[in-house]
């Protein structure tokens, strides 16, 4: 009788602790993100990212983030300015190249289309990380956007409050990461 009923604890252990572990992976994909948390910062921050060509580490630039307004941010590279501007169901985002993205603003992890250009041919919601370790470096809250474009294929990990943490692009056989080493908040 003793061993049965410490079985049966058993037994009722696992499936509790099972449940919980299926709940909380599930839930990360049936929640709705709001992308403009992920693709905007809550303050502005002058940014470091590493560059790296087929795995090596091969340069560095620097990228200035500005909250202008809750709904108006730019990024800003050298001359190159990048306009995001949040509506009610999407983010518009105007490149430095003119080309205008059409972001959607709320979203489930699975979702395809998030994204609409003339030179995106289609963009996933696809996966989303409490925790990832990109490059040595470590990113919480993480939503991982995966794109088609004209040359090829690109993954793009947004943080929660924070933008653009990395990118991982092939185009026509060119491996280009970029991961953000470093952060300073702007007064």
């Amino acid at each position: 009788m003793q061993k049965f009923k410490i079985l049966l604890f058993m037994i009722t252990i696992f499936l509790i602790g099972g449940c919980g572990n299926t709940y909380v992976n599930e839930d990360v994909y049936r929640q709705d993100y709001d992308m403009w948390e992920y693709m905007t910062p809550q303050y502005s921050f002058d940014i470091e990212y590493a560059v790296y060509e087929n795995g090596k580490r091969t340069d560095y630039f620097y990228e200035t983030t500005k909250v202008f307004s809750p709904t108006e941010v730019q990024r800003q590279n050298g001359d190159e300015i990048t306009a995001l501007t949040r509506y009610d169901d999407e983010i518009r985002v105007e490149q430095p190249n003119g080309e205008i993205v059409e972001a959607q603003r709320f979203i489930k992890i699975g979702d395809a289309n998030i994204f609409q250009s003339s030179t995106i041919h289609s963009c996933r919601a696809d996966d989303y990380f409490r925790s990832i370790v990109i490059r040595g470096v470590e990113f919480y809250r993480v939503i991982k956007v995966s794109c088609q474009t004209d040359s090829g294929s690109s993954d793009i990990y947004y943080g929660y409050n924070e933008g653009i943490v990395s990118t991982y692009r092939n185009e026509n056989g060119i491996i280009t990461e970029i991961v953000k080493v470093d952060e300073r908040q702007l007064q």
